[in-house]
């Protein structure tokens, strides 16, 4: 009796967490604005991600023991996270386009590319965010609330949630909520059906990759 109690228990703990941790970011991020003009640029760009991921580090280094074992991974799971992020970045670009009627192309730099810049740009969409943002959403959340209602419901709402919680730290776009959907469907999809999230951190390395490669200022 004791064994059948603590599971759910455990997972609602997770969930509280997540949920929280979600709460603090977002309001952390919604003030970033009335204080970061008191810091210096490279300040600023810190305490960006710093608003943004403190919290998930910190409720995923709290929850570690609910989440740690979708962290098995297979050869496969390279492969799979290819197509996911290929695959979610040519949707996105459907979308970008169906809503805007323009395709992404490189940016406009002025002077040269600095060191900040390939940080936004490429370390932190590319390296950080995919070891940060899906074992929260993907690991944590979506496993907490599939323990709590059915699978397909439990990767809505984590979907949803990813794509609001980009929209409100990138700035607000019906374009990006929508292509941030997508892609969290089909990351979450492809955790869903494997119970790992290796494929979910490569399709998203890969997809955010793709959207620095297209962007670049050549």
């Amino acid at each position: 009796m004791v064994a059948m109690t603590k599971a759910p228990d455990r997972s609602l703990r997770a969930l509280l967490v997540a949920v929280g941790a979600l709460a603090v970011a977002v309001a952390l991020a919604l003030s970033f604005p009335s204080w970061r003009g008191h810091l210096t640029y490279p300040a600023a760009v810190a305490a960006s991600y710093l608003v943004t991921w403190g919290p998930l580090v910190i409720a995923l280094a709290a929850t570690f023991r609910f989440w740690r074992p979708s962290l098995r991974f297979r050869t496969a799971d390279v492969y799979l996270g290819v197509i996911v992020g290929v695959l979610a970045r040519a949707a996105g670009i459907l979308v970008q386009y169906a809503m805007t009627g323009r395709m992404p192309g490189p940016g406009l730099m002025v002077g040269d590319v600095t060191g900040i810049y390939v940080f936004t740009t490429v370390v932190a969409p590319v390296v950080i965010a995919p070891l940060i943002e899906e074992p929260f959403f993907r690991g944590l959340l979506q496993g907490s609330l599939e323990r709590g209602i059915r699978p397909w419901p439990a990767l809505i709402v984590t979907s949803v949630a990813f794509a609001l919680v980009h929209t409100i730290a990138d700035g607000w776009s019906v374009a990006l909520i929508a292509t941030m959907l997508v892609y969290g469907l089909i990351a979450g999809y492809a955790v869903q059906r494997t119970r790992r999230l290796g494929p979910a951190i490569i399709g998203h390395a890969v997809f955010n990759g793709l959207a620095a490669l297209i962007t670049w200022p050549w």
